[in-house]
């Protein structure tokens, strides 16, 4: 038992540590546009998923709709997206980018690739294998997560 407990520890050690070099990576880009990394990160889920409303933007971020909102409110003063109410559901909102929140997402794009494309040298065939393993992994854990909800 004890080595599967060793194991158990170096798989989230190992995520730990790529998650914290993410996030470095994240708060500096951040930084160096001027705005904080939740606000980068709407801003690449907006341009991946033009005009989708807070509930989905608070999906895709795995927040709440008030913390997201809350994000959207800070964003909308900032002058990075808009919220415009919805031609069919008067009721919702739809965001969108500015011309200032499409030059960051830009800017961030360039920094981004600047930082990750070493990752690209990664084989191909190792990258699908990654991929598979923390699918299976996500399962597992999304699994043990709804089971503590029941």
């Amino acid at each position: 038992m004890e080595g599967n407990e060793q194991q158990l520890d170096e798989i989230v050690s190992s995520f730990r540590r790529i998650s914290h070099a993410f996030q470095q990576l994240l708060w500096k880009d951040a930084e160096e546009l001027e705005i904080t990394p939740t606000q980068l990160i709407v801003l690449r889920k907006l341009s991946m998923h033009p005009e989708i409303g807070i509930t989905e933007l608070a999906e895709l971020l795995h927040l709440g709709n008030s913390a997201a909102s809350g994000v959207v409110d800070r964003m909308v003063k900032a002058g990075l997206i808009t919220r415009q109410r919805s031609e069919s559901d008067r009721r919702s909102f739809k965001l969108s980018m500015t011309d200032k929140g499409i030059e960051i997402r830009e800017r961030s794009k360039q920094s981004l690739r600047r930082h990750l494309l070493p990752l690209s040298t990664i084989p191909t065939e190792d990258a699908g294998e990654l991929l598979r393993i923390h699918g299976e992994i996500v399962k597992i854990l999304e699994q043990g997560r709804d089971k503590k909800k029941l």
